[in-house]
């Protein structure tokens, strides 16, 4: 690997995780002149890889169960893998609406501060500006709510069978059905082919590249240009601090090599995901704050939010003609009517949307139909990562995440989950039941933890992703999140990086003077 060696002894720049927030963050970093070093505990995730297959090498968190046992079925991870999440998501693009970044009039009175430090305004031009890099299909002003910005790059995906079905039983009730957005190519783009609909999406690596790739698009061409280092299957064990309000090197272990590293850095940028970024925060005590870097006041792992979910399925008699009903995308209608809902528990709903199996096809003369349902969940003090006295093989603590889902949040989710049965009824599905998602053990949304914030005594990092004590250690994925939203995080996560790197550069030039 070209200057490899130079990059592992000393870097400008260290960042760990290449997820949404850290490829983005590591692209633009490097294409800015610095030296990047890319540290992903994962490897390559190739093409038609499932979760299926990949999730069993992955180390679980602790949960607890009904008593004070703690058993290892939580899932802290998005994905661990080159590309993080996007590897295997279903490729949905929502951008957060206006109301997520100002959400207190419809949170519980013992919920933490859901504001954000920053407004819609502040992330357009970053939205805008990662549509057009990854390619975003979707109709333009056909969701109720979508925010103002710029046209996408790529027209929507037509509704498969499935959505189609949805989007007329929505229509006899009145709701109003709009395409899903998705980072999943309608037409070729930017050098990628048009989806082609050859398997089932979610949860599947794209063996086309249809979906958007971040290694491909960021990180790839940014390792070309010899100032990115990308080290998979480096796995980040701590921050080192250098003073009290400076960090100075990672502490890492290279798999590959078998082998210790400790990375010099002029900056730290942490991505490894909302439950990740939070445990290795924890696992950075300092002499002046030995319960973790950035953990003066207790808050590091503090308004763990995974998002309250669950699916209504049902069946429904086959069209006569459903030749591409087995493959294609998971989602492809959607409605927002319920999410600012009076009729809802607290007035703030969630989405509703199509989320086909994988065996999705006709079967004796039927097949099945699906609607996805979520919300976001109150940002809670007692809700968090934290670090258990067990080990693992190497020595390391392992994460425990504590998570008791709010009853505001219990009677919204019942409420969702009875306008999606309504919507099967009217789309003439019977033997309809309602699947749990198991969301309360972890999720592929994760946000929290390092939630940003002006108040140093409840929040961890500033409008700008820095952590408030410290100079050079910032925070680009869903942990930055102090509300999560009630949509799908990626695309936000993507646009808040792009904001964030962008102060970074700043910051380091000016260092540099």
């Amino acid at each position: 690997m070209r200057n490899a060696s130079a990059f592992y002894r000393s870097t400008d720049v260290c960042v760990i995780g290449s997820g949404p927030g850290g490829a983005v963050t590591a692209h633009l970093l490097a294409r800015s002149g610095l030296r990047v070093l890319l540290l992903e505990e994962g490897d390559r995730i190739g093409p038609g890889a499932t979760l299926d297959a990949l999730e069993p090498g992955w180390e679980p968190a602790l949960v607890r169960t009904g008593g004070r046992r703690t058993v290892p079925l939580g899932r802290p991870w998005s994905a661990r893998g080159l590309g993080g999440g996007m590897g295997l998501f279903a490729g949905i693009g929502f951008r957060l609406r206006h109301v997520d970044f100002d959400a207190r009039k419809h949170v519980a009175d013992d919920a933490l501060d859901p504001r954000w430090p920053l407004a819609y305004a502040d992330l357009r031009e970053h939205y805008d500006e990662v549509e057009g890099l990854l390619g975003v299909a979707r109709a333009r002003g056909a969701d109720p709510l979508e925010p103002d910005g710029a046209g996408p790059p790529l027209p929507p995906h037509p509704y498969s069978p499935h959505g189609l079905l949805l989007a007329t039983a929505g229509r006899r009730l009145g709701l109003r059905p709009f395409p899903t957005p998705l980072l999943i190519n309608s037409a070729p783009y930017r050098g990628r082919p048009a989806c082609d609909r050859c398997g089932p999406c979610n949860e599947h690596a794209c063996p086309s590249g249809a979906k958007a790739d971040l290694v491909s698009t960021l990180l790839d061409p940014a390792r070309e240009d010899g100032s990115l280092v990308v080290a998979t299957g480096g796995r980040a064990l701590r921050v080192h601090a250098s003073a009290l309000d400076r960090a100075g090197a990672v502490e890492w272990l290279d798999r590959r090599a078998g082998v210790r590293r400790t990375t010099r850095t002029r900056c730290v940028v942490l991505a490894a995901n909302a439950v990740q970024s939070s445990a290795l925060l924890l696992r950075s005590p300092t002499r002046w704050s030995p319960s973790g870097l950035g953990n003066r006041h207790g808050v590091v792992g503090r308004g763990l939010c995974f998002k309250v979910s669950g699916y209504a399925a049902g069946t429904v008699p086959a069209p006569a003609r459903t030749a591409h009903a087995l493959g294609g995308p998971f989602s492809t209608v959607a409605f927002s009517d319920h999410y600012l809902d009076d009729a809802c528990p607290s007035g703030l709903g969630g989405v509703l949307y199509e989320a086909s199996p994988a065996e999705r096809g006709p079967r004796e003369g039927t097949m099945p139909l699906r609607v996805h349902y979520l919300a976001a969940d109150q940002p809670m003090w007692r809700n968090r990562v934290r670090l258990s006295n067990q080990r693992n093989g190497l020595g390391v603590r392992k994460i425990l995440m504590e998570y008791e889902t709010h009853p505001l949040d219990r009677t919204r989710l019942d409420y969702l989950a009875e306008q999606a049965t309504k919507l099967l009824i009217s789309a003439g599905a019977t033997r309809i039941r309602l699947e749990a998602s198991g969301y309360e053990r972890g999720s592929r949304h994760l946000h929290g933890g390092c939630r940003a914030g002006d108040d140093p005594r409840t929040s961890v990092v500033d409008a700008g992703g820095r952590i408030h004590d410290q100079e050079n250690v910032y925070v680009v994925d869903g942990g930055f999140f102090p509300y999560p939203g009630g949509v799908n995080p990626t695309l936000t996560i993507l646009a808040n990086a792009s904001r964030i790197a962008r102060r970074i550069a700043r910051d380091l030039a000016t260092a540099a003077i």
